[in-house]
């Protein structure tokens, strides 16, 4: 799932140039290979596709078991798309 907020005023590295910043999180399968891979197909999609450079971003990654608060978290995410707060939703 991927959530996109555009139009949020965002400074990185001193300058409120295009920025992006994300969260990934997942059930089990992450580590540095994965993430490294990760990391690298994120950055051709936000330079191809949203025209940031990929020494313009920061990711954070969580590998996360299955718990209440990982599915209330989902709910959040839900309730919060229907709230219309995002401008994008993504499910992968």
């Amino acid at each position: 799932m991927i959530l996109l907020n555009g139009g949020v005023p965002i400074a990185f590295g001193g300058t409120e140039e295009p920025a992006a910043y994300g969260e990934l999180i997942s059930i089990g399968g992450l580590g540095p290979s994965v993430n490294a891979k990760l990391s690298s197909t994120i950055a051709e999609i936000l330079q191809t596709k949203l025209y940031i450079d990929s020494s313009r971003f920061y990711i954070k990654f969580y590998d996360s078991e299955v718990n209440l608060r990982f599915l209330y978290s989902l709910f959040y995410v839900y309730m919060t798309l229907n709230a219309g707060e995002f401008d994008a939703f993504i499910l992968i």
